[in-house]
């Protein structure tokens, strides 16, 4: 049975994090994961109430969970490439905190183990599941940046934002990948993307099920505008590498 590390990037997170990580264990322990979650890891990003607390007292019960901390917020993409570099499982997991794609969905990420590198859940397949849908105009600028991002770079994928990813934890990953990886807040998916790519790994999308949870994180105008200066600089850096 493979093995999954799951890395959750956490900021501000004190009252989602123990039903997320209830259900994961629920789920872990009674075997219906196709997959043995052999650890989990909790980003804390410089979060400012009680997440650390949180993640701490939940280790005396289950000694899979760990907590590593940034010092201060540095963002999304920070925390998550922190998750990367302390994962040791066959498997990456990445996941929101807000449990807005349900664990169980990782089974179906799984199926495709044998002939991707990374899998990711999308949201905006034919067949994809949305049981609540985000605000219209969340819908509308989401998809604004990913028709701007396709345009740009040229990445063939529907939904690049979906905060739930799967990698293959290999030595060409860690080695040629992982230190090439730069973007700290939220275009760390596309960046991520693109440097599979590069490298000729495998890239696939799955739909998914998902809904939407109050109090993102995300500010959307700001954060769109950022993320396509981000992208812009990752061609830059792409054509270096």
């Amino acid at each position: 049975m493979l093995k999954v590390s799951v890395v959750i990037p956490a900021y501000n997170e004190e009252d989602r994090l123990p039903g997320t990580l209830q259900r994961l264990r629920e789920l872990s322990d009674r075997g219906e994961l196709k997959a043995e979650i052999c650890e989990v890891l909790v980003i804390d990003d410089g979060s400012r109430d009680r997440t650390r607390e949180v993640v701490e007292s939940g280790r005396d019960q289950w000694p899979l969970l760990r907590l590593c901390s940034l010092q201060e917020n540095r963002g999304k993409g920070a925390a998550v490439k922190r998750g990367l570099i302390e994962a040791r499982g066959d498997w990456i997991l990445v996941a929101d905190a807000d449990m807005a794609t349900p664990w169980e969905e990782l089974n179906k990420l799984l199926v495709y183990s044998d002939s991707a590198d990374l899998i990711m859940g999308s949201r905006a397949l034919p067949d994809s599941l949305i049981e609540v849908r985000q605000h219209w105009i969340r819908q509308t600028m989401g998809k604004i940046f990913n028709r701007i991002m396709r345009f740009f770079i040229g990445l063939p994928y529907k939904d690049t934002q979906c905060g739930f990813k799967l990698v293959r934890n290999e030595e060409v990953f860690r080695t040629k990948i992982l230190p090439l990886l730069s973007v700290e807040r939220f275009a760390w998916d596309v960046e991520l993307i693109l440097f599979m790519e590069k490298f000729r790994l495998r890239v696939r999308e799955v739909p998914i099920r998902w809904q939407h949870k109050e109090s993102s994180r995300v500010r959307i105008v700001h954060d769109s505008i950022e993320m396509l200066f981000a992208i812009r600089q990752m061609r830059r850096r792409l054509k270096k590498a």
